[in-house]
């Protein structure tokens, strides 16, 4: 197999740069990066060495950091060799340049894991755990991300892999006493034992669902002009990131920032005010904020207490009753409770907060608000799955297995064997590799170029 070369940090200017080698002529290639005469017993595997990199001219590119990992004690089960020169965009591209030359295949988007995958060093979920956890937003689900990659999800499935083939023997032997009824006592601990899995399966289902509501969540603002939308918004980030004005419509398209949220990173858009207008710049704005509102997973409803409500605030009451919003989360923002307050409509109905944007305590009051929404709860049983395709996977085992538990009960003991055989056929690809290459090349695209 070929030897394969990336740079596996960041094309841009940083303090480190690290150049990745994998495969039989890893070490051989690296040793030509090195001073002349320099042999293979003075590079020991895991010891870090410091020293020049030359180019194919021997003129010098850096001072680095060489390390080698042996096979199979490498990240690939293959030679590996990782260069750490000094961050920026040159020195890491020249020192790639100059393996190519020696003999390196410049690398696939995610060959690397490819390679570990083939080589048994990861399994399917721990490869797809990688692509969450590079692009994972929220904090507080990393330690469930981690699970994965420790093996938790894998190690489980195990064993309940091992616990269906128990049930399978049993019924076999029976098969082949066709005569006899599976014996009573058997049958019930079967019936249980697949009760108790598939109840399993439906909590890392459902553990799953919340999961995939919580990543790149989108909130949205949306107000009447003047309720203080912007202002709100210019809290959130700590900066006047937002035009305040006393004049409606100041706002004609959504602004949006990247907010971090008690560890949580939110897309946050101040929308334009809902009223009616005449003027079409802005009529296409307010059109858009309802667009935006759909497209959101948080409403922030804001109000204001100041001033009685009107048909503007009432129509976005009513645009909070429609089926396209009755699956977001929405907080009613009841702002500037420092004035006299003469809105007396009703909310209780909805998820209230009463602030003003003048006091900055109210922020983390506010944040705290919306982590609600973002918060997972996490026990040390919780596990999830990181793809449609795994979820699919799991879903189709558990109907294999509600529909062997069926035939168990009806004594078609035959139909059920089929069933769970099926069950541990789904289980076993949730995490060996497909046969279809294709999948695999799809599946390992989404990873970066030297991982």
């Amino acid at each position: 197999m070929d030897t394969i070369v990336a740079i596996a940090t960041a094309h841009s200017k940083s303090a480190i740069g690290i150049v990745r080698l994998s495969g039989d002529k890893a070490l051989d290639i690296a040793l030509k990066l090195l001073k002349r005469n320099t042999q293979k017993n003075e590079i020991q595997p895991r010891i870090a060495k410091l020293c020049f990199i030359y180019d194919s001219k021997y003129n010098v590119i850096d001072k680095a950091i060489l390390i080698y990992f042996k096979a199979p004690n490498s990240f690939t089960g293959e030679d590996i060799v990782e260069i750490q020169c000094h961050g920026g965009i040159l020195i890491a591209q020249e020192i790639l340049n100059t393996c190519i030359e020696f003999g390196a295949i410049l690398a696939k988007a995610g060959e690397f894991s490819m390679r570990a995958l083939k080589n048994g060093k990861m399994d399917l979920l721990e490869i797809e755990t990688t692509i969450a956890l590079i692009n994972n937003t929220n904090t507080n689900l990393s330690k469930l991300l981690t699970r994965n990659l420790k093996g938790e999800c894998t190690k489980l499935l195990e064993s309940i892999r091992l616990k269906i083939l128990e049930i399978i023997a049993q019924i076999e032997v029976n098969i082949d006493y066709s005569d006899e009824d599976l014996d009573s006592t058997i049958l019930q601990n079967s019936l249980q034992t697949l009760t108790d899995i598939m109840k399993k399966f439906q909590s890392i289902l459902e553990s799953t669902k919340h999961y995939n509501k919580i990543q790149n969540i989108k909130l949205c603002i949306l107000g009447k002009p003047n309720v203080g939308k912007s202002s709100l918004l210019n809290l959130l980030l700590m900066k006047d990131r937002a035009i305040v004005s006393e004049y409606a419509g100041t706002t004609r398209d959504a602004i949006t920032e990247l907010l971090d949220i008690n560890g949580n990173l939110v897309c946050i858009a101040d929308t334009a005010g809902i009223r009616d207008s005449k003027d079409y710049v802005e009529s296409q704005g307010i059109e858009r904020s309802f667009e935006y509102a759909k497209e959101s997973d948080f409403l922030l409803c804001v109000f204001d207490l100041s001033k009685p409500m009107d048909l503007d605030d009432l129509k976005i009451i009513e645009f909070l009753k429609t089926d396209s919003i009755k699956d977001k989360f929405i907080l009613i923002v009841l702002n500037k409770n420092d004035l006299e307050i003469k809105n007396k409509y009703d909310f209780t109905h909805f998820n209230t907060i009463s602030l003003n944007t003048r006091d900055i305590k109210n922020r983390s009051i506010l944040q705290d608000q919306i982590s609600k929404f973002l918060i997972m709860d996490i026990d040390k049983d919780t596990l999830i799955l990181t793809s449609i395709t795994q979820s699919t996977l799991l879903e189709s085992a558990q109907n294999n297995l509600y529909e062997a538990s069926n035939f168990l009960q009806n004594g078609l003991i035959e139909l059920a064997s089929y069933e769970l055989t099926q069950s541990l056929n789904n289980i076993a690809q949730m995490t060996k590799p497909y046969n279809i290459e294709e999948v695999l090349d799809s599946m390992f695209s989404q990873f970066c170029v030297g991982k």
